[in-house]
């Protein structure tokens, strides 16, 4: 479609208002086992499985991090990414490889997640690039628009496609032309 640059990376805010609609979208699917969790830790004291975290919130953080890596993985972008019309792809433009996004989604976003470093060099970077994405090869363009009723045929006639400057209705300048 004519006016969007499908190469052009994502800017800050298109991909910051697509991370807090996933962050929504998780807050409420995850409502119930955070729920769950808290009233049983409740009755019974807290019991710590790994550090000080609970099974609650490893079982939350898997779900969680599945989410990321399944709709980035097969869709090409999570809900909030389809939302705001953007998609991750590798430098190169391709979709990337299970493993990458695996990566991308787990670890390297966790990095960035440390005082929110890696998400704020999205800002800075020329390149509107997060450390996640640095880390990974990959960036996050703008998504072809789907069309979803088939694009009406072209009628005109061959000679008016091919020379439109001898078209006066199609060239604003014809009438000043001498």
């Amino acid at each position: 479609m004519p006016g969007i640059d499908t190469t052009q990376a994502a800017r800050f805010w298109p991909r910051a208002a697509a991370y807090l609609l996933d962050r929504a979208i998780l807050g409420a699917v995850l409502l119930v086992p955070r729920l769950t969790a808290l009233l049983r830790s409740l009755g019974s004291g807290s019991r710590a499985v790994l550090f000080r975290f609970t099974a609650g919130d490893i079982l939350c953080w898997v779900l969680a991090a599945a989410y990321f890596v399944l709709l980035t993985a097969f869709a090409g972008g999570t809900l909030g990414k389809k939302a705001m019309g953007l998609r991750v792809v590798t430098k190169t433009g391709e979709r990337p490889a299970f493993l990458t996004i695996l990566w991308r989604e787990t670890f390297a976003r966790y990095l960035s997640g440390i005082l929110l470093i890696g998400y704020l060099l999205c800002a800075a970077d020329p390149e509107n690039g997060t450390l996640h994405d640095r880390i990974c090869d990959t960036r996050v363009v703008y998504a072809e628009p789907r069309r979803f009723l088939p694009a009406a045929p072209v009628s005109a006639p061959a000679e008016r496609a091919l020379n439109p400057v001898d078209d006066p209705v199609r060239d604003w300048y014809a009438p000043y032309r001498k």
